[in-house]
C-alpha cells in the first residue's frame, strides 16, 4: 500500500480524459453538422470533399451562366421576331405595290411605309442590347458561355449583323433573279446591250447601259436565269433596285464573306465602296418586284439566325439540366464524406456521456482508496 502514487486514480483519470475528448468531438460534430471539421478528423476525406466542393460550386455557377445565356438568346430572338414581322409586312407591301391598278401616288405612300420599316429594322439592330452589349450589330461574335467547372468548357454564340444594309448585301450576294413585265431600255444584257441578248445570258437592271453600280454577275448560275422574252424579263437583283426604299453602301457591309463575294464578282469598272444614296425616283412596279425578291431573301436570313438561336437555347436548357444533375449527385457524394450522421453520432455521444459519468464516479472512488492508509498510521 502506497500513498505516493495512486495508480488507480491515475488510470481512472486517463480514461476519463479520453472519454471527455471523444465526447467533445461528438459534441462538435453534432453542433456543426460536419463529420470533418479539421484535417485531423479525416485527412483523405477532407481532400476529396474539397475537390468535390470546388466542382459543385463551379458547376452551380456554370448553370447560372447558361441561364444568362438563355436570357441573352431570348432577348435577341425576341427582337428578331419583330424584324420578321416587319419583313412580312414589307413583303405584303411589295405585292400590293406591284399591282397594276395603283397609281404613282399610291405607290409613293407605300414607299414611305417601306422606308419607315427599313429604318425601324436599323433601329432595332442598333438598340437591342443585353448587359450593355449590342446583340445585332455584328459585334456579338464568338461569345463563349462558360458552362463547365473547368477552363475551356464553353458554348460559343455568334449573332450576325442584321441591319438593312447587310440584309440587302446578302440578297445581292445570292444572285437573286426576279421577273418583271417591263419591256423597257432599263433592262440590259451582260454586255450592256439593250436587245437581242443570247438566251440564258445574264440580265440585270440598271438606270443606263454604262452603269458601274449594278449587282454581281459571275456568282449566278446561268441555268437559273430565264432568258429574255415573254411575258417579261428576268432581272438580277441590284443595289439600285432597292435604293428607292433604303440607302445602300458596299463599304458599310460588315459581313466580310458577303462583301468579298460582291466586290470580287462585280464588274471590273465598278469602284470598290460605291455608295447608293436613298433615291427619290418615282416608284415603279419593277421596284416593288425587286422589293419582293429582297423581302424573301431577308426573311430567309432572319429565319436562319432565329433557328440558330432557338437551337442554342434548346442546347443550353439541356446543358442546365445536365449541370444540375451533376451538382445534385456530386453534392450527395460530398455529403456522405463530410456531413455528420446524426443518428450514429448521437449513439456515440450517449455512450460517451455514460462513460464520462462512470469515469467520474470511479475517479472519486479511486481517490478515496488511499484513505485506508491513514488507519495504519494511527
Amino acid at each position: 500500500m502506497v500513498v505516493k502514487h495512486n495508480m488507480t486514480a491515475m488510470n481512472s483519470n486517463r480514461m476519463f480524459n479520453l472519454t471527455n475528448k471523444s465526447q467533445a468531438k461528438s459534441t462538435e460534430k453534432l453542433s456543426s453538422g460536419y463529420k470533418i471539421n479539421r484535417a485531423a478528423d479525416d485527412a483523405a476525406g477532407l481532400s476529396i470533399s474539397e475537390k468535390m466542393r470546388r466542382q459543385i460550386r463551379g458547376l452551380t455557377q456554370a448553370s447560372a451562366n447558361a441561364s444568362d445565356g438563355i436570357s441573352c438568346v431570348q432577348t435577341a430572338e425576341g427582337a428578331l421576331n419583330e424584324v420578321h414581322d416587319m419583313l412580312q409586312r414589307m413583303n405584303e407591301l411589295a405585292v400590293k405595290g406591284a399591282n397594276g391598278t395603283l397609281t404613282t401616288d399610291d405607290r409613293s405612300y407605300i414607299t414611305m411605309e417601306v422606308r419607315q420599316l427599313m429604318s425601324e429594322i436599323d433601329r432595332v439592330q442598333s438598340t437591342t442590347t443585353f448587359n450593355e452589349q449590342n446583340l445585332l450589330d455584328g459585334s456579338f461574335t464568338s461569345k463563349g458561355l462558360q458552362v463547365g467547372a473547368e477552363s475551356g468548357q464553353h458554348i460559343a454564340i455568334t449573332i450576325r449583323n442584321l441591319c438593312a444594309n447587310d440584309l440587302i448585301a446578302s440578297a445581292l450576294a445570292k444572285g437573286i433573279c426576279y421577273q418583271t413585265f417591263n419591256d423597257s431600255p432599263v433592262c440590259h444584257a451582260e454586255d450592256g446591250s439593250t436587245a437581242g441578248a443570247q438566251p440564258g445570258g445574264y440580265y440585270y437592271q440598271a438606270p443606263d447601259p454604262n452603269s458601274t453600280t449594278h449587282a454581281i454577275k459571275d456568282y449566278v448560275d446561268k441555268s437559273t436565269i430565264q432568258p429574255w422574252g415573254s411575258p417579261g424579263h428576268s432581272h438580277l437583283l441590284s443595289a439600285k433596285d432597292l435604293t428607292i426604299f433604303h440607302s445602300f453602301s458596299y463599304s458599310a457591309i460588315t459581313d466580310e464573306n458577303v462583301k468579298n463575294r460582291l466586290t470580287n464578282s462585280r464588274d471590273s469598272t465598278a469602284p470598290s465602296g460605291t455608295e447608293e444614296a436613298l433615291s427619290d425616283k418615282a416608284p415603279d412596279v419593277r421596284y416593288f418586284q425587286a422589293l419582293n425578291a429582297f423581302a424573301k431573301s431577308a426573311i430567309f436570313d432572319v429565319s436562319e439566325v432565329r433557328s440558330d438561336l432557338g437551337a442554342i437555347q434548346n442546347r443550353l436548357e439541356h446543358t442546365i439540366s445536365n449541370l444540375d444533375n451533376i451538382v445534385e449527385n456530386t453534392t450527395s457524394a460530398e455529403s456522405a464524406i463530410r456531413d455528420t450522421d446524426i443518428a450514429t453520432e448521437m449513439v456515440k455521444y450517449a455512450n460517451n456521456n455514460i462513460l464520462a459519468q462512470a469515469g467520474q464516479s470511479m475517479l472519486s472512488q479511486a481517490n478515496q482508496s488511499n484513505q485506508s492508509a491513514l488507519s495504519l498510521l494511527q
